[in-house]
């Protein structure tokens, strides 16, 4: 009958403190290999990856910006004024200016001074324009603007 060693081997001996030092080394070896071989593309797919979701967070911040000037213009008729647009959009005064200014070039608002010094920007609708109203008459045409 064979005796089996029940007890673990021993750290005391020298050649297995030897060949756990050498494994020891040769995993930083190969951590600080991979780490250099790595870091590149780590690095840059962390920017790309940052670049992205400060994109992403733009076009949220555009999309809102949008969404608060329409229903301001649905709901005043046409009219806002700087100080009403970053109330309500939640924006610093001279955003909403360079806002409503490109706005203003975009659709040929007419701009109105007030007492206070502020200016109101004024857009114009011609007619409202439905896919409902397009479909029951095929032979109407899309509304044309006045000449000026």
């Amino acid at each position: 009958m064979r005796r089996f060693n029940s007890q673990p081997p021993r750290l005391n001996d020298l050649s297995t403190r030897l060949w756990l030092g050498f494994g020891a080394v040769v995993a930083a070896v190969l951590f600080i290999f991979l780490l250099k071989l790595l870091l590149p593309w780590l690095v840059g797919g962390a920017v790309v990856w940052g670049l992205w979701f400060c994109w992403q967070r733009h076009l949220d911040f555009q999309k809102r910006l949008y969404i608060c000037f329409y229903d301001h213009l649905e709901m005043h008729q046409g009219r806002i004024s700087a100080l009403d647009f970053a109330m309500t959009a939640q924006i610093s005064g001279p955003q909403a200016r360079t806002f409503l200014d490109a706005r203003a070039k975009d659709f040929f608002a007419n701009f109105e001074p007030t007492n206070y010094g502020d200016v109101v920007y004024t857009f114009h609708r011609t007619t409202s324009y439905s896919a409902s109203s397009a479909s029951t008459s095929s032979t109407k045409s899309p509304p044309q603007l006045p000449k000026s």
